[in-house]
């Protein structure tokens, strides 16, 4: 099916329709996105949260007073958990935040959230071969041709550093790769603004 996506060329300066082949995919199944988008959001998680267990806390290994005859209780080492600079008993650590979602469920997922934009007219391409050099400037410009003044995520491919450069100090703007676009950056983001280099790997992986 062919879609048509209004494209801004940064070297003629000026905003056209162009037609892209792409599979739209009109019925929206909610429970997909939901298992995706929660996998998504898991595999960003970052496991830093960690506290030391008796075993790893510095200190000697010695006994603190004899078992016996001293009418206190008695303690095997200084690194338990009740003993101040002791250990932490159950605390976080050591826990691995990952999702296994299938390929094709995370595939199927992606094309409707891309879908349901493109419905909405929230997607757009820019042209960068153009560009001699990084620009927010003309960056900036490009979205006030394209009215564009919500958030949106920038979908660049390799051959884009420049188009990189001048997009990532946006205000608004989230800056990722093509190869690691996911469901909740499209339904994260109000517009998703493709290089036309990315856009066309999009196509190809079809």
């Amino acid at each position: 099916m062919s879609v048509k996506l209004k494209t801004f060329s940064l070297k003629d300066k000026k905003a056209s329709d162009k037609q892209y082949d792409f599979n739209l995919e009109e019925d929206v199944n909610i429970g997909l996105l939901h298992q995706v988008t929660k996998g998504n959001r898991t595999n960003a998680r970052n496991n830093t949260a960690s506290v030391k267990t008796r075993s790893q806390v510095s200190g000697t290994g010695a006994k603190p007073w004899v078992q016996k005859g001293t009418g206190r209780a008695r303690h095997g080492s200084l690194r338990s958990p009740i003993f101040v600079g002791g250990g932490i008993a159950h605390g976080p650590g050591g826990r691995v935040y990952k999702d296994r979602t299938p390929k094709k469920m995370k595939q199927k997922s992606l094309n409707m959230s891309l879908s349901n934009r493109i419905l909405e007219n929230s997607v757009f391409v820019i042209d960068g071969s153009g560009i001699e050099k990084p620009s927010t400037k003309v960056a900036s410009e490009a979205l006030k041709e394209l009215s564009i003044s919500k958030s949106f995520v920038f979908v660049y491919a390799e051959d884009d550093d420049f188009l990189i450069k001048s997009f990532r100090n946006l205000k608004k703007a989230k800056v990722t790769s093509v190869k690691k676009l996911s469901t909740f950056d499209v339904i994260s983001n109000e517009v998703v603004v493709f290089s036309e280099n990315a856009m066309n790997s999009i196509l190809d992986k079809k």
